[in-house]
């Protein structure tokens, strides 16, 4: 591999968690340092499940103002002007479908509207979710909302469960793509995250439009990702690298890999030896 695999990327599009964050949900003094550099020299993009005020922070250590891909893609803010670009919020029939489904089944449900967080009722799930994104959620419910398009909604398992795995999550997933089709756009982010956006929605369809807006072609754009939720981003940019602590499904199907880790600097590692100049 050399740096003529992509001579000048024009975008360098960057999930957040299991790619640029450590596990601990920090940026390395390393990464923030090599992601400045590469700044200079091209727009870096992060591209992020999260909310834009769950990435806000990030995106402020690497002193970033390039346009940012939040909620999976949901959303595009400006990452100067905090303004929505771009938005593709999930219809209210799906919504209340979703959390009618997680209730009768007792799984926790949330939802995103207006930038905040929203929840039934406190649990280990939300705990952990507020935990690792630094958000605060507020008690609701859902069946007093009069609009219930949200910009995004989940199901979230338990990751302390012993056995690892996350059948209902995957049975969810299953009949709701059967039920919705198009309309929607629903993918695994962590194995105990499921996760809803419109069908409109995708990291892959809101890198286009970044692509389009910026007037960056296909061939000139990289990402990086560790998720299934990165696949449709990984296969619509020019160069596709998947870190070394993905999954197998996710590296099969990408053009690179990095040599380390999240936890050790992985991106920030194969920019310096590819990317920059």
């Amino acid at each position: 591999m050399n740096k003529i695999t992509l001579k000048n990327p024009g975008i360098v599009a960057l999930d957040l968690d299991g790619t640029l964050l450590k596990s601990d949900h920090t940026l390395s003094q390393r990464t923030i340092e090599t992601l400045r550099v590469l700044e200079k020299q091209c727009r870096v993009v992060i591209s992020t499940g999260r909310s834009y005020e769950g990435m806000k922070h990030f995106k402020d250590q690497i002193g970033l103002e390039n346009p940012v891909i939040c909620y999976n893609g949901a959303m595009i803010a400006d990452g100067r002007t905090d303004k929505i670009l771009h938005q593709w919020l999930l219809p209210s029939d799906i919504t209340r479908a979703a959390y009618e489904y997680a209730r009768e089944r007792g799984i926790h449900f949330q939802a995103f509207q207006d930038g905040e967080l929203y929840f039934e009722k406190k649990t280990e799930e939300s705990e952990y979710y507020e935990a690792s994104t630094a958000l605060q959620g507020h008690l609701t419910s859902f069946d007093h909302w009069e609009n219930l398009e949200v910009t995004k909604a989940l199901m979230i398992i338990s990751p302390s469960r012993s056995s690892g795995d996350f059948p209902e999550l995957h049975e969810a997933r299953s009949y709701f793509k059967e039920q919705f089709a198009e309309r929607l756009y629903c993918a695994l982010s962590k194995p105990f995250y499921l996760e809803f956006i419109n069908g409109k929605g995708s990291k892959g369809n809101a890198l286009h439009q970044v692509g389009t807006d910026m007037q960056v072609s296909q061939d000139r754009i990289a990402a990086f990702g560790d998720g299934f939720n990165d696949l449709e981003m990984l296969e619509y940019a020019g160069m596709s690298v998947a870190m070394s602590n993905a999954p197998q499904g996710v590296k099969e199907r990408c053009t690179h890999e990095t040599e380390l880790s999240n936890d050790e600097d992985g991106v920030a590692d194969f920019i310096e030896k590819y990317f920059l100049r």
